[in-house]
């Protein structure tokens, strides 16, 4: 426990003090879950009637199952890219100016393998889904919203998700920081739960610390962006892009950008916690240059 708290506390520490980090660390924190606070909080949410109607529609379409399989290509497209720039903020958050293009494949085959569990969750969340959501949606019954009755139905499949992402995510660390130091992916992997155990209750600590971490500063910033796009929507509404609506949308972009960059010294931190939790053995420099060494553990 002490060797946890003085990780993070060290790791805040150089955080802060380098500014350039968050940069990457921003790349890596949008193509993973930092997009959700945008398309979240400005998105209009669908009502009951209108996924209903979604649902119907797609089901009752003539290219159905084939409109299915377009979309699960697509998405898998950009889950692939997502999975690239992740990897490519992750490369310079721990190698700096020396990483090359082999290792932002590297770390993103890595980070691929480690996130089959989840995604194998996730399908199988997907599924029940639209098995469970049918019968509420064309049965409604009195008191809570099928949506509601539903996400209810799904919480153990959700569990499951949050369980299997916080595992892969402590395994991709570990994973990650053995394939920088020399050994190959299959290696890596290999060795990756070998060296988490080594870290000891640390190695149990950070993984969830993390993850709460992260929920909680998402949570902030969908409200953040949830509550400034709403003034902003209703004037574009009703007035149109005008000059004001300009400015308006610039402070948005601006606020935006902050809260990205904020995501970003958290990803940072967090990667500058594991380094010190678990360390590397070639000495490598980390981000911004070589200012942090990655095999340091104070």
């Amino acid at each position: 426990m002490r060797r946890w708290l003085k990780a993070i506390r060290s790791a805040a520490d150089a955080v802060a003090e380098r500014p350039a980090l968050w940069l990457p660390g921003s790349l890596a924190w949008v193509a993973t879950v930092g997009w959700l606070a945008l398309i979240i909080g400005v998105a209009t949410p669908p009502t009951v009637a209108e996924l209903t109607f979604l649902g119907a529609r797609i089901v009752g379409s003539g290219m159905w199952p084939w409109n299915l399989v377009a979309f699960a290509a697509a998405a898998s497209l950009v889950i692939g890219i997502a999975f690239v720039l992740a990897a490519a903020g992750e490369a310079a958050l721990l190698c700096g100016r020396r990483a090359s293009l082999a290792d932002v494949a590297r770390m993103a085959a890595i980070g691929l393998i480690c996130a089959v569990p989840t995604m194998i969750a996730f399908g199988a969340t997907v599924a029940a889904f639209a098995s469970i959501a049918r019968g509420e949606f064309n049965a409604p019954e009195p008191g809570a919203g099928p949506l509601v009755r539903t996400a209810l139905r799904l919480a153990p499949f959700l569990v499951v998700i949050v369980f299997t992402a916080a595992a892969g995510a402590a395994v991709h660390a570990a994973a990650v920081r053995r394939a920088i130091a020399g050994l190959g992916g299959v290696g890596a992997l290999r060795e990756a739960p070998g060296t988490l155990a080594a870290a000891g209750m640390a190695g149990l600590l950070q993984p969830g610390a993390l993850l709460l971490a992260r929920i909680a500063y998402l949570a902030v910033a969908t409200i953040m962006v949830r509550v400034l796009w709403a003034p902003i929507a209703v004037r574009l509404e009703s007035e149109g892009i005008g000059l004001a609506g300009m400015l308006l949308l610039l402070g948005f972009v601006a606020i935006w950008l902050c809260l990205v960059l904020g995501g970003g010294a958290l990803h940072a931190w967090g990667s500058a916690s594991w380094t010190r939790l678990i360390g590397v053995a070639d000495g490598r420099r980390s981000g911004a240059d070589g200012q942090m060494e990655i095999h340091s553990h104070t």
